[in-house]
């Protein structure tokens, strides 16, 4: 005698299945057929022998009416045996675990009244959302999973770190923007590959569980106003070496890219010109009512502790990858206790806001960082210490494309020197001006 009575939930690496739950004999049992069909398990019934065979990492081997199954060459003992019934082949539900274990070598144990197979799994499912104007790859995963996401050459690459998953979750049919995209199983990692027109770019969100590989068409803007940003100023006088002060070298060096841009045929404007002190978003803010095409920060590096440290780096918006480059962010932006006391502050939410705006401008953010940094190196000789990454509050608030040129260390006695002559911070200038007249050719 069957009675059909409530259901049962398995979730299969993310995926929700429901099947009925049968009474038989007094046990709970699930049809064979049906759980396989639907978790896409391959399995074939001997008509002769009406054994089951089910095949997935392992061979399961069940026989009707016998509690014991063969997984592989082991001889195992269910907690009860399967069941015919007519043309149907019952499992028990108290044997899933074990059956199901076996077959996928995953963690199975029930979670309530579901019975979670895969719960090591870290990547549950994908999807596609395609509309006129952007295409999104969405990867479902637990929130924890390291990521990295760049461009090479002609590809987008995603990099999943420690990734414990079914490959059949990862939907590889190119769809809308994207027009070709690829699976890279490694060790310890896999990668996504993309590729799409010319014409498009894209950026990875991430929102708690899901990942977002968003694609959207981009027109290329020329090149025409720049706003020069010299840091600091007034009160707040940056780093500083005896009475050596930060503020106003960048002044002088902010002063002297203003001529040499100006002489390339740019539209250049300083944020400020004299010693005055200037709150953050009022430099961004100013940048964004010019409408400006490029924003350039200019300011000297400091390590007091590491007097050896030299060289120049150029910073573009992203989170900061290095200890050194977090202890750089931190310094440029303890700007901001100037701010406070006189109501300047900028609010979480004007970060939030911004920073989602920015992500439009970092492949052009990093491509300017590399320009200017190329140049600096190669027309001064100094020490290359390479384009970085940080989150810097000057950087964050702007609509446009934002790097944040740190030209030398005033706490290296070389570099310092080269700060204090005049013929050095004229070469510097028209190095960071020639970089980013190569950076407005390469848009055009």
């Amino acid at each position: 005698m069957i009675f059909l009575i409530l259901s049962l939930s398995i979730n299969l690496s993310g995926d929700v299945y429901t099947f009925k739950e049968y009474i038989i004999r007094g046990n709970k049992y699930v049809k064979s057929s049906s759980l396989l069909e639907e978790l896409k398990f391959s399995y074939f019934e001997d008509p002769n022998t009406q054994i089951l065979s089910i095949q997935r990492e392992k061979v399961v081997y069940i026989m009707p009416d016998n509690p014991f199954v063969k997984v592989n060459e082991e001889i195992y003992q269910l907690e009860a045996p399967p069941i015919r019934e007519g043309k149907e082949l019952f499992i028990p539900i108290s044997s899933l675990s074990f059956i199901l274990g076996s077959l996928t070598d995953m963690e199975v144990k029930f979670t309530g009244e579901v019975l979670e197979v895969g719960s090591k799994a870290n990547i549950y499912k994908t999807k596609w959302d395609v509309s006129s104007s952007e295409t999104v790859y969405t990867i479902e995963c637990s929130s924890n999973l390291k990521t990295l996401f760049n461009r090479v050459g002609e590809e987008w690459v995603l990099v999943i770190f420690d990734p414990i998953y079914n490959k059949n979750v990862f939907d590889l049919t190119p769809n809308g923007l994207i027009k070709e995209i690829k699976l890279e199983e490694g060790s310890g990692f896999v990668k996504i590959r993309l590729k799409t027109e010319r014409n498009v770019t894209i950026d990875s969100i991430r929102e708690g569980s899901l990942l977002k590989l968003r694609a959207k068409t981009f027109v290329e803007r020329r090149i025409r106003t720049i706003v020069i940003d010299p840091g600091h100023g007034g009160e707040d006088p940056g780093a500083t070496y005896k009475d050596i002060k930060e503020k106003d070298i960048v002044l002088k060096v902010g002063k002297e890219l203003y001529e040499k841009l100006k002489n390339k045929g740019f539209n250049v404007i300083m944020t400020r010109t004299e010693d005055v002190f200037l709150p953050l978003k009022t430099r961004t803010r100013f940048a964004d009512s010019v409408r400006a095409d490029l924003f350039v920060s200019i300011h000297c590096n400091a390590a007091p502790y590491k007097r050896e440290m030299e060289g120049a780096e150029t910073y573009f918006l992203s989170a900061a990858r290095s200890d050194w480059a977090r202890t750089v962010e931190a310094t440029e932006n303890s700007a901001i206790r100037f701010e406070v006391k006189e109501g300047g502050g900028i609010s979480e939410l004007d970060y939030i806001l911004n920073d989602l705006a920015q992500t439009q401008f970092l492949e052009e953010s990093q491509q300017a960082a590399i320009c200017i940094q190329e140049s600096m190196v190669h027309k001064t000789g100094l020490y290359n210490r390479g384009v970085k990454q940080a989150n810097f509050y000057v950087l964050r608030l702007n609509f446009m494309p934002a790097v944040l040129v740190e030209i030398a260390f005033i706490t290296n006695s070389s570099d310092r020197g080269r700060l204090l002559n005049e013929n050095f911070i004229k070469g510097i200038s028209e190095a960071i001006a020639e970089g980013i007249e190569a950076y407005a050719k390469s848009r055009t």
